[in-house]
């Protein structure tokens, strides 16, 4: 099945970008305490193609060949990587959004994920404008402590989901909410032994969470180069975060690029240096449509075509070249 990115039609519903970062009201619930796994996207899009009530059925069981608890945790994780959404803000029905299709369907760009231009992509899902996941937004974007354990990162999503909305989870679910997040990204040799439910979690590939030096209860960010990080999978979430936080305009600061909540330098933990090789690339990478202007005086991107580049172009560009290597 065949369908452009610019396509909504019969495909699930995406709400608008809303403006804050973190989502409202504040979520941590939903995964099960199971970690994302890597099968587990494609068999959804897959099935949720032949039946979009497929997770309101006692089928699901059977189709998907997994317990009921993972049943709810493979829809979760489908609604909070963008790759399935109701038909409508109303509707129990789920379908495959064109994104989903586009990646994991049967002749899609990448069904098994094995480029790591996808794994970013679920990551910038996640963690981005628009994410659902307050967590993963939270720590990547607004926790910026150096080093810290769980304990820690847990009160404070607590204190900050307290202070903007009037029902929240528990401490204890958001404990739980905090564990996932964790085995979402540490690698295999940085987990205790018994954490086998991060196992096969494919964003751990991203190597973007360590365990501290000589102590598994402290962790920090790998700030810095990522090189699995393509420039057109770069240019694709400088885009997103373009329309997002300041849409309709022509030129965005290099600074807001690399620190802003939100923007590709804080949710890639790329360092300043890290980001500028990404910027010296794109007037190439776009023939011209985004031209990085370093003086003395400016720091900035400029967009020099209005609307006509879309993040969906570049993300096209990069598995088209995929495809023909």
């Amino acid at each position: 099945m065949s369908v452009s990115l610019n396509d909504s039609a019969t495909l699930g519903f995406i709400d608008p970008l809303p403006q804050s970062l973190l989502p409202h009201p504040p979520s941590f619930a939903g995964h099960q305490t199971f970690a994302l796994r890597s099968s587990w996207l494609k068999k959804g899009v897959d099935a949720l193609l032949q039946d979009p009530t497929l997770f309101s059925s006692e089928d699901a069981l059977v189709t998907l060949g997994v317990g009921k608890n993972m049943v709810s945790a493979i829809r979760h994780w489908l609604l909070a990587t963008g790759m399935a959404a109701p038909i409508s803000d109303r509707s129990p029905k789920l379908l495959p959004t064109a994104l989903g299709i586009y990646l994991l369907a049967d002749e899609g760009a990448d069904p098994y994920l094995e480029d790591p231009a996808t794994l970013w992509l679920l990551h910038w899902n996640l963690c981005g404008p628009g994410s659902q996941a307050y967590t993963w937004a939270y720590a990547f974007n607004v926790w910026r402590e150096w080093e810290w354990t769980r304990a820690a990162l847990s009160a404070s999503i607590l204190a900050a989901a307290r202070a903007t909305a009037s029902k929240v989870s528990s401490a204890d679910t958001i404990e739980r909410d905090v564990n996932v997040f964790l085995l979402t990204y540490l690698a295999a040799g940085e987990r205790s032994q018994n954490a086998e439910d991060g196992l096969d979690c494919p964003l751990r590939e991203l190597g973007l969470i360590r365990a501290g030096f000589g102590n598994q209860e402290h962790y920090t960010f790998a700030v810095g180069p990522k090189p699995s990080l393509p420039p057109a999978l770069f240019g694709w979430a400088l885009l997103k975060f373009w329309d997002w936080k300041y849409p309709g305009t022509s030129t965005i600061a290099a600074r807001d690029i690399a620190h802003a909540e939100g923007s590709p330098g804080v949710v890639f933990k790329l360092d300043e240096d890290s980001v500028l090789f990404y910027l010296d690339q794109l007037d190439e990478l776009t023939r011209g449509q985004l031209r990085f202007e370093d003086t003395p005086l400016v720091r900035q991107v400029v967009r020099t075509t209005g609307q006509a580049l879309t993040p969906e172009v570049l993300l096209q560009s990069h598995y088209a070249a995929q495809h023909v290597a």
